[in-house]
């Protein structure tokens, strides 16, 4: 297998405070790879810091052979890489059938098309809820339509952070039951996750780091 992503003595923080320092990971193309640690350690950071949400202090982030440490969000984004957010992933105040829309804006029809009916398959518990306002969801439904949003664009790179955060422990068995079946339907994917439900992770067979970022 390739080279997906290499990151290469990456060093960030926020503001006057550093997180991360001389870092580095590389993830082969169809790895699924989980990252663990306690909390504060700078998974999260991680993540941000690759999809562009945080400026580097120092080293670089290559993805496909070519650096993207310039790139702005958007741009890696379009680029092939795509990103859940731990909160604020959802669009409350449109419905769930908008919020799939914005997701895939710049797709092509036929691709849009194809994708959405995928997620509604996967998370066919959303299909009576295309009319209902994001915001009204229960915390399970919400994150179910977060993540529906990021896998409905094909991208080669899925970064997940806390796909279970805030969940009930049986909502977050679900949510990692999904999460397990649309990984394993997808098996050129690459997807990088952060959680921290390791008992419910046993399935990933490729790597497990334990952060000591």
């Amino acid at each position: 297998m390739a080279d997906l992503l290499q990151i290469s003595h990456l060093s960030c923080g926020y503001g006057d405070r550093p997180v991360l320092n001389d870092v580095n990971l590389t993830v082969k193309e169809g790895e699924t790879v989980l990252i663990a640690g306690p909390n504060g350690c700078g998974k999260s950071t991680l993540l941000k810091a690759i999809i562009g949400m945080l400026p580097l202090t120092g080293g670089d982030i290559r993805f496909q052979g070519r650096s993207i440490t310039s790139l702005s969000t958007e741009q890696r984004v379009l680029s092939g890489i795509g990103y859940l957010r731990q909160t604020d992933n959802i669009f409350p105040s449109q419905t769930v059938d908008e919020n799939l829309a914005l997701a895939g804006l710049t797709l092509p029809r036929v691709t849009y098309a194809a994708s959405r009916a995928e997620m509604l398959d996967l998370f066919d518990f959303l299909k009576p809820k295309l009319n209902v306002r994001a915001g009204s969801l229960s915390g399970g439904q919400r994150q179910a339509l977060a993540l529906a949003m990021v896998f409905l664009r094909p991208q080669k790179l899925y970064l997940l952070d806390e796909p279970t955060a805030g969940l009930s422990p049986k909502a977050a068995e679900e949510m990692i039951t999904l999460i397990r079946h649309y990984c394993q339907g997808h098996a050129e994917g690459t997807f990088v996750m952060v959680e921290h439900r390791l008992e419910k992770l046993s399935w990933i067979k490729n790597r497990i780091v334990i952060s000591a970022f």
